[in-house]
């Protein structure tokens, strides 16, 4: 059953993600919730602008947008209330907000057209995907700046290849070795 509803681009449950609500009278369909869905447009807006995802998210912060702290249907954790990185990063990697269901059959990721309607523009959606992959190697280690502090991680890059160069360290016989 779970796979049928996902190929006919029905939600099965869990958290709503924000700016939607579930529709009562249709089981697996979602409305837009329009308070939280000008967050989620504000969010895409202030990203586009700002370019990238500390920035956006400090933006929005001090400027008094706020997530609600509860979930609707479901979901292990209450949200926090503000942007951080990682929250920032999955509402604008979130294919939901394009209409679209995504889902695994066999191994082989699946795409449909979700019962819903969007909230975002698809042009928009991949603008900010393609700024999201560009500054994907400016991101620090999991252990933040604290453990590691390379300064010039993702921002500078290769002269042949173009690519971004981040720092990295190892553990040897005589301690940490950065390279």
């Amino acid at each position: 059953n779970f796979l049928a509803r996902a190929e006919r681009g029905l939600s099965n449950g869990g958290a709503v993600p924000l700016g939607y609500k579930r529709d009562p009278d249709k089981k697996g369909h979602l409305l837009i919730e329009e308070e939280e869905a000008n967050i989620v447009r504000e969010a895409f807006k202030t990203f586009l602008h700002e370019g990238c995802l500390s920035q956006a998210g400090k933006s929005l912060n001090d400027r008094g947008f706020r997530l609600p702290r509860r979930r609707n249907c479901g979901g292990d954790k209450a949200r926090l209330g503000y942007f951080t990185l990682e929250n920032l990063y999955r509402l604008l990697s979130n294919k939901i907000y394009i209409g679209v269901r995504e889902f695994t059959l066999r191994g082989e990721k699946k795409v449909v057209e979700g019962c819903w309607e969007p909230l975002i523009e698809k042009a928009t959606f991949n603008e900010v995907g393609a700024i999201l992959k560009k500054n994907f190697r400016r991101h620090k280690s999991k252990y933040g700046d604290k453990r590691y502090p390379f300064l010039l991680s993702g921002l500078v890059s290769c002269n042949k290849c173009g690519d971004r160069l981040c720092g990295k360290s190892a553990h040897g016989n005589s301690g940490k070795v950065p390279y």
